[in-house]
């Protein structure tokens, strides 16, 4: 029978036509809309434009064609993780079981503030890191055991199928990589999860009103840039902590650092710089970067470690933002999620949770019942999750404006948190996504 979902819950979409959802984009966010789909419609099929990189022997994970950030260590926060338990129950025990264990953002983590040192005491913040290729590995586990979701790999999506008003999208067209020619895929809701480079705004400017489909866009540039490289420390040599991070400073030039136990004893480090700045490129450049920033955890750290892979810089760590939710016209059986609508400099690591509390969102809007809701009320809900992750990345509101708050007494709370246990694990919970910063006024300082 055909999930009561597509007839009552779609609404604008018109009756069910094949009961079939298709996600573009075979990432962290189309794995996980698949969890959310599966069920829910009676196929699911994910198209992804590159394949899955295969298990192999190196000592260094394996990257993703078209992902450049896949080459880095992932850190998924706390109200991320909540999200992934909703849409996969199961998967961290998945991904302890493949080696990448949880640990607390407080007790477990080695902070450096511009003030000082945080507290090491325990938050119940629980956070996960490991490689892209890991936790991919894990979602698609999950779905491999559900016979109706479909994962067709080295497919291109062309453009949108449409009705011929344009108010209504059907389905895509699908060419294999090498193919010259698409076929048509019909779809009863398609799911735009290409990431950064999603090319939906062109597309939707092509339906027969895509005049009225133009979206703005907002860019907040970072000023920042980094590199990346693996290490390999033995366990008996590991430190009593699992995550490192060290605060940009004025006496390190506004240069920081962050490093982070993976899975099989593989630890990632990032290192950042002003644009324009000169970026290690080779083993004993990296090392010096290290001992600019006044520290010795990271220095004697990395002198139990050896590199397992090259050093990997990064330049693009812009903020932007689609506005899909002004839109006036947007299309029935279409929603777009993650990357494809909100990336964020990777430094702050909000981007996976984002965009899992995108997909949760999706997800309710799905089994909401009584007559359901529209695709674009969906995309302005989504617009206003987006906005607490994107005021933490850019300082901005999601017009690029500054916003008109008094930020001094925030910055006492920073030159109080490694005093206050209390103040440090507040602060902790919002940049977890655990709770809005505008709580943090019940703190006086």
């Amino acid at each position: 029978m055909r999930p009561a979902v597509l007839a009552s819950n779609l609404r604008g979409v018109g009756p069910p036509t094949n009961g079939h959802g298709v996600i573009i984009g075979g990432g962290i966010g189309g794995l996980l809309a698949a969890h959310a789909l599966a069920g829910r419609f009676e196929r699911v099929t994910i198209l992804e434009r590159f394949r899955y990189p295969l298990d192999s022997n190196s000592p260094a994970p394996p990257a993703r064609r078209g992902v450049p950030q896949s080459r880095c260590i992932h850190l998924l926060m706390a109200a991320g993780a909540a999200a992934f338990d909703k849409l996969m129950p199961g998967w961290s025990e998945e991904l302890v079981a493949r080696g990448a264990g949880p640990f607390d953002a407080s007790a477990d983590a080695v902070l450096r503030f511009p003030a000082g040192w945080l507290p090491r005491t325990p938050s119940g913040i629980i956070t996960y890191a490991c490689s892209r290729t890991l936790l991919e590995k894990v979602l698609r586990a999950g779905l491999a055991g559900i016979s109706t979701v479909h994962v067709r790999e080295d497919r291109k999506v062309l453009g949108l199928v449409s009705s011929s008003r344009g108010d209504r999208v059907t389905g895509v067209y699908v060419a294999e990589q090498q193919a010259a020619r698409g076929t048509t895929l019909l779809a009863d809701l398609v799911v735009d999860a290409s990431g950064e480079g999603s090319t939906l705004a062109r597309w939707l400017s092509c339906l027969p009103n895509g005049a009225r489909s133009r979206a703005d866009k907002t860019v907040v540039e970072s000023g920042m840039q980094y590199v990346s490289c693996w290490f390999h420390m033995k366990s008996e040599d590991a430190p009593n902590w699992r995550c490192l991070s060290i605060a940009p400073t004025m006496g390190a030039r506004l240069r920081s650092a962050m490093m982070l136990r993976a899975e099989e004893d593989r630890w990632g480090v990032v290192l950042l710089a002003p644009a324009g700045e000169p970026l290690p490129s080779d083993d004993e450049a990296f090392l010096d970067f290290v001992a600019g920033l006044g520290e010795g955890e990271l220095r004697a750290a990395l002198a139990r470690a050896r590199p397992v892979s090259s050093i990997l810089r990064y330049g693009a760590t812009s903020n932007r933002m689609l506005h899909y939710e002004r839109l006036t016209a947007w299309p029935s059986g279409l929603v777009a999620i993650g990357d494809s609508v909100c990336t964020l400099d990777p430094y702050f690591g909000l981007g996976m949770t984002a965009t899992a509390r995108g997909v949760v969102l999706l997800r309710t809007y799905l089994d909401e019942g009584n007559g359901g809701v529209s695709m674009p009320d969906f995309q302005k809900e989504l617009a206003s999750l987006n906005a607490q992750p994107w005021r933490l990345a850019t300082g901005r509101d999601l017009d690029g404006g500054s916003p008109t708050r008094d930020n001094t007494h925030l910055s006492r709370l920073y030159q109080a948190a490694p005093s206050s246990s209390e103040i440090a694990h507040a602060l902790l919970g919002v940049q977890h996504l655990l709770r809005p910063a505008e709580t943090l006024k019940e703190f006086a300082v």
